[in-house]
């Protein structure tokens, strides 16, 4: 029957993305798995050129000086010392053990990179070398988010952000005991780092009392609700924002939302910002925001928005 049903095997279709193999197994017993990771490094592509802003031309796995990217973050590996790991992918030269980088977005700033460590499963393992299309594991000390660019040498270097997908769901989240805030606020900020969900406010709210959790389904909230118990001993409740579910950032700042606002132009919109304090609007339909978008193109709405340079 797949036989009939399933086209052939093609590898340039995998690797462009047309095709996806499947694989039956399970790691629980050990049935499969090594058929898998056989086909997986028989499958998998090359290090590939990649694009970086202002360029035309890519940068290719040969280019001598190191850089790579950010497509990961994890909190707590380690729940006894409430880590957290940066997941790099190299894409060319040579990681090499307390090398100095810069960074996409800090200004006239190194880093020194001390430890690297290589991950398979629960294994961790230090590294002193890595290569292009190797991915290693860096301590972050909360100066790395997904997209993020690090390089050696005199050229700047910065590869286009990795996109999110724009929430659809929105809820409050409220801490019920108010002797964990601690443990509240910062096992919170740690699954934003690791992009788990979105997090919003009220336009007008300055404390972190009433957040919103912004996600592209439910399930999200369910994870972030027992991480925080699992993880940081917090007992929350959730509370629907009903009615809203579509969300853009303004490009154009506070002023001109303030403006388009003043002059009544955003009834039944919701105003929020994000975390860092930069404008989101919540539309209750795909109509009301198209509306917007061809009547108001002055705020230079966007479905996603890149962390800012960090100082």
């Amino acid at each position: 029957m797949l036989d009939g049903l399933v086209e052939p095997l093609d590898r340039e279709k995998i690797l462009a993305g047309q095709q996806s193999p499947m694989f039956f197994g399970s790691a629980m017993v050990n049935f499969g798995v090594e058929l898998f990771l056989q086909n997986f490094s028989s499958l998998g592509r090359t290090p590939a050129p990649r694009s970086i802003l202002d360029h035309e031309e890519p940068l290719s796995p040969d280019y001598p000086e190191f850089t790579g990217f950010c497509f990961k973050l994890q909190a707590n590996l380690d729940p006894r010392h409430r880590d957290r790991l940066a997941y790099i992918r190299v894409v060319s030269g040579r990681y090499e053990k307390g090398m100095k980088v810069g960074h996409s977005r800090m200004k006239g700033r190194q880093i020194n990179l001390t430890q690297a460590q290589q991950l398979f499963a629960q294994d961790r393992e230090s590294i002193v070398e890595a290569f292009p299309g190797d991915v290693i594991g860096l301590n972050n000390p909360g100066i790395f988010a997904i997209g993020d660019t690090i390089y050696t040498g005199s050229k700047k270097i910065r590869f286009p952000g990795l996109p999110s997908f724009s929430p659809e769901c929105f809820a409050y989240l409220r801490n019920l005991n108010p002797s964990s805030y601690k443990n509240y606020l910062k096992g919170l900020n740690q699954l934003l780092d690791e992009g788990a969900v979105q997090m919003l406010k009220e336009r007008y709210d300055d404390s972190n009392n009433n957040p919103i959790l912004a996600a592209v389904g439910t399930l999200q909230f369910d994870v972030v609700q027992y991480r925080l118990k699992d993880e940081y001993g917090v007992e929350t409740r959730l509370e629907i924002l009903p009615g809203f579910n579509t969300a853009r950032w303004s490009n154009a700042g506070w002023d001109v939302v303030d403006e388009c606002e003043k002059e009544g132009k955003l009834f039944g919109i919701f105003a929020a910002k994000d975390r860092f304090e930069r404008p989101v609007l919540l539309f209750r339909n795909v109509w009301k925001l198209q509306q917007v978008v061809d009547n108001l193109p002055q705020l230079q709405l966007v479905p996603w928005a890149e962390p800012p340079d960090l100082q």
